[in-house]
């Protein structure tokens, strides 16, 4: 390779180490004025995130605690969906931490759960899929120590809606 090629590669590498510099900073500056828009200074800022791998292999990623973008103030708590065919049993587990049991709110359809707790310096707010459906008149709720478990009946897959119609 001749010297002017030379050049012209670390020419233009360089021009990308600054460009992706300035993106870098530039998404760096966009979250902190985001996050110091929608939170006070004297308020604690909580964000994470949690990487595993699903049963069936695949890496799944749960993003929790306060979202910038959302002015509402809610926080997103971690959580973990556990389906046990054997016992036809889908237990869902909430960590909640400052609030009471009667400030938690859960609804429930066969296929999606909202759960929301609202306490003075605490609010939870998430919105969650299930895995597989269920029987939401059978749901159960257990609030200890900051953490909220949720179990329900599997839906019975063989039955599909249907209703046995007895003649006679």
């Amino acid at each position: 390779m001749s010297e002017d090629k030379r050049r012209d590669l670390r020419d233009m590498l360089d021009e990308l180490d600054r460009y992706f510099e300035e993106f870098e900073k530039d998404i760096q500056d966009s979250v902190r004025n985001s996050i110091t828009a929608a939170r006070s200074q004297a308020d604690p800022f909580v964000a994470g995130f949690s990487f595993r791998m699903s049963p069936e292999g695949r890496p799944t990623m749960q993003f929790f605690g306060d979202n910038p973008s959302h002015r509402d103030g809610y926080r997103s708590p971690m959580s973990e969906q556990i389906v046990d065919e054997k016992a036809g049993i889908l237990r869902l587990v909430f960590d909640m931490p400052g609030v009471e049991k009667e400030d938690i709110d859960i609804e429930s359809t066969e296929d999606r759960v909202v759960v929301k707790a609202e306490k003075t310096n605490r609010k939870y707010k998430v919105e969650v899929d299930l895995k597989s459906k269920v029987d939401p008149d059978s749901g159960k709720a257990e609030y200890k120590n900051g953490v909220l478990e949720i179990s329900f009946s599997l839906r019975d897959k063989a039955n599909k809606g249907f209703t046995r119609v007895n003649l006679v």
